[in-house]
């Protein structure tokens, strides 16, 4: 474990959440904060007694006393600032997507790469114990052959969220603010059931309601993966729905109904998994989380940080989901205002 100080580049909602998580970490300190607006920046800062603000993201930067940069601007900014970060010799943890496509996220890797730092997208559910816990009785053949995947993510979006997610500029739409967690979710599964490290959809297809911005406001999507596994995934920035993750095989069914991207399994606690057999009776499996997932994931970067990737994270990860994400907008329409 390398013991990393942390310096915040935004401070919005999940920079808090992240914020808070680093308190809780065991291997990471906040040294900074920076956001476009100065005294946002101090406000921040007295927030979570974090010792320096600044007023610049360049600033922050420039820090001596950074080891490490948490990226959460809007979308769209991801790709500028991760490769800044990493020309500045700092490590990068990103916030999910990594960027808005998948060409832009080669460009990351590269700056990562030619600067010798770590790089790992935000997907801070995979590092969750009820995701492990999936994996785990999905490689042992708890359900036997996977067949098929449900997943959806879908809310409707306050008025302070609105405008970021109406703009395509932004990167907004559901498909990448939360569909994207449905695409790595199905991905995990078939992932877990073929014993594949990185896996990708053979077949994409989808539709979607479009804003009059060409945003997609809620979609579908379906996906062929490698062993005919058929994925059904869903998300919504103007509905609401019931999210969770069904998967379904040739002997019973996985069901969680509260994923770790909940609010409230972010941080330490029980969470559950149902497993139905074909000729049985639910069973309910508790998974105890001891830490909270965004202190889980600070302390995954520290401990990974020497490798340059993570291991569940890694880039060739990254680039399988956004690239699964570039054919469900084309797909979808994205773009085009209905």
């Amino acid at each position: 474990m390398t013991d990393l100080r942390w310096g915040l580049l935004a401070a919005g909602t999940i920079a808090a959440h992240f914020a808070e998580g680093v308190e809780e970490s065991k291997h990471g300190t906040l040294a900074a904060v920076g956001a476009r607006d100065a005294g946002r920046a101090r406000d921040f800062a007295a927030r979570f007694d974090i010792p320096k603000a600044y007023g610049s993201y360049e600033d922050l930067l420039a820090d001596p006393d950074v080891d490490a940069v948490y990226v959460s601007t809007p979308h769209a900014m991801h790709k500028d600032w991760a490769i800044a970060a990493a020309e500045a010799g700092k490590h990068v943890l990103c916030e999910k997507p990594l960027t808005i496509t998948a060409a832009d996220a080669e460009e990351v890797i590269a700056a990562a790469r030619e600067n010798d730092v770590f790089l790992m997208e935000g997907f801070m559910y995979r590092l969750h114990p009820q995701t492990r816990r999936l994996v785990e009785l999905i490689a042992s053949g708890a359900i036997g052959e996977v067949r098929a995947v449900d997943t959806a993510f879908s809310f409707d979006s306050n008025p302070e969220e609105t405008a970021r997610l109406a703009d395509p500029a932004l990167g907004g739409g559901g498909i990448l603010d939360v569909g994207c967690y449905c695409t790595s979710l199905a991905r995990l599964v078939a992932q877990a059931a073929t014993g594949e490290a990185v896996v990708e959809p053979t077949e994409v297809s989808g539709m979607a309601r479009l804003s009059a911005t060409g945003v997609d406001e809620y979609a579908t999507g379906l996906l062929r993966l490698p062993g005919d596994i058929l994925a059904t995934i869903s998300c919504g920035i103007r509905l609401t729905r019931e999210d969770g993750i069904r998967v379904y095989g040739s002997r019973g069914h996985l069901h969680i109904p509260r994923p770790a991207w909940i609010h409230p399994l972010r941080t330490p606690g029980t969470s559950q998994i149902i497993l139905t057999p074909a000729d049985g009776e639910p069973e309910v499996i508790e998974v105890e989380a001891t830490q909270g997932v965004f202190a889980r994931e600070a302390d995954h970067v520290a401990a990974h940080v020497g490798d340059r990737q993570a291991p569940e994270l890694s880039w060739a990860e990254t680039l399988a989901n956004l690239r699964t994400l570039d054919r469900w907008r084309e797909a979808v329409g994205y773009g085009r205002p209905s």
